[in-house]
């Protein structure tokens, strides 16, 4: 394990487990090392590399687009257990830069370490619940490999699908699975036969496993439907929308359900329950509410108090804070959301920035108060280890003050139509079953 890789290994899987609600894996692999070539969805840019390889156990190389290689990144992102790869949309002969790059995969998948790659190739600015079509790459490289190590050793493709709540929010959930893994050698003669049209065959079957374990919705006709029904009967897995009743397993499981049941319907009421809840978000629009405010506000019972006593327990750690959580984020904040023109990269890349910048600033702080305040070193390193909670303490108390200056703009008299409207979508899409 590399020195960069092992620091983010460390270091993020702390930051995950408060950054994200839940994070839950389903089919495990239980072995660090292997010879695997894992190939996921990538649905959310630098997050969904930095999630895999932090909240899973194997140890993997990444497969990265080689535009982002430079100079400077370079010696980096090798420390990082990064390897490049050439894509033909970035022009230049790509074709012939990747004969090097299978060669550096066999290496790599010879010492017995795993590979991942993005095998979409992009990620969309807007977050979708659904798969693109796999590139060919992840089972070529496999049988290049075979082929340069004479067939000695198992190799296996293996696809995973991250589903998140929401990847842009802090406090959303993720929960990752693996499909049954591709044993390569087990079509050696048909390969040797055929190679093109194995790659095709098992790049089609590995297409079809990770859509299994995903939500995908084949139209984008659908995806904004999709998303607004698990907002009403929160079932699903909208990030804000959800009853703590149901697990994020059975939240995952609805999800797919109702994606498949879209898939598969073109009927004439489908068009008008899209069109109902069209008009019912439109007027949560003009009324400025989202569907969780309205279902705060005017259903959940005890919200108002509930939410009091979080923001009272979360007062004292907004407080301590300011200067040494709240002035690195909010400069951070302005940064990338400056410099970055997609937002698909906000949440990962400040992520990382905050991760660093927060320790080094942290670390200097508490270098000043050293000089005035004397304590042992254990007591410091707990000290410092704590700003973690402050720092989710500081958000969480941001996010409920917004919330609750909101509400006071509206009572339930005001909210009842939107209610009313709210439960005859609701006996609607009862009406919808599986």
């Amino acid at each position: 394990m590399r020195p960069l890789y092992f620091i983010f290994w460390i270091g993020l899987g702390f930051s995950f487990r408060l950054f994200f609600r839940r994070i839950r894996e389903v089919r495990p692999s239980r072995k660090l090392f292997g010879r695997t070539i894992f190939v996921s969805n990538h649905p959310s840019a630098f997050l969904d590399p930095l999630v895999i390889s932090s909240m899973r156990k194997p140890v993997v190389y990444f497969m990265t687009r080689s535009d982002v290689f430079n100079w400077f990144t370079k010696p980096l992102f090798w420390l990082a257990q990064m390897i490049p790869i050439y894509r033909a949309q970035d022009g230049g002969n790509s074709q012939e830069k990747n004969k090097k790059v299978f060669k550096k995969a066999t290496e790599t998948l010879a010492k017995k370490r795993n590979l991942l790659i993005f095998g979409e190739g992009l990620t969309d600015d807007i977050f979708e619940r659904r798969l693109k079509p796999i590139k060919k790459g992840a089972i070529r490289i496999g049988f290049t490999a075979l082929e340069d190590l004479d067939w000695k050793y198992e190799i296996q493709v293996q696809g995973l699908g991250i589903n998140y709540t929401n990847p842009g929010i802090m406090r959303s959930e993720v929960l990752i699975a693996a499909a049954e893994p591709i044993i390569l050698n087990d079509y050696k003669e048909a390969y040797l036969e055929n190679p093109s049209k194995v790659i095709s065959e098992l790049n089609r079957v590995l297409e079809s496993r990770m859509q299994a374990q995903i939500t995908h919705l084949r139209s984008d006709e659908y995806l904004q439907l999709h998303e607004q029904i698990m907002m009403l009967n929160r079932e699903g897995m909208n990030v804000h929308c959800y009853d703590k009743q149901y697990t994020l397993e059975q939240r995952w499981a609805y999800s797919q359900q109702l994606a498949a049941r879209l898939n598969d319907d073109t009927s004439l009421d489908l068009k008008v329950l899209q069109k109902d809840l069209n008009a019912y978000f439109e007027n949560l629009e003009t009324n400025n509410l989202t569907e969780a405010e309205l279902y705060w506000f005017a259903i959940e019972k005890h919200w108002k108090l509930k939410t009091y006593i979080k923001w009272l327990i979360q007062l004292p750690l907004f407080l301590i804070g300011l200067i040494p959580i709240g002035l690195p984020t909010y400069f951070v904040k302005r940064f990338v959301e400056k410099k970055l023109k997609r937002r698909v990269f906000w949440s990962s890349t400040k992520m990382i920035m905050l991760l660093v910048i927060l320790a080094i600033w942290n670390l200097i702080l508490f270098k000043m108060a050293s000089y005035y305040v004397c304590l042992n070193t254990l007591i410091w390193i707990t000290l410092f280890l704590t700003m973690h909670f402050v720092a989710l303490g500081y958000y969480l108390f941001g996010k409920n003050t917004t919330l609750l200056i909101k509400s006071l703009r509206y009572n339930a008299q005001k909210l009842q139509s939107l209610v009313e409207q709210r439960e005859t979508l609701l006996t609607q899409i009862e009406t919808f079953q599986f």
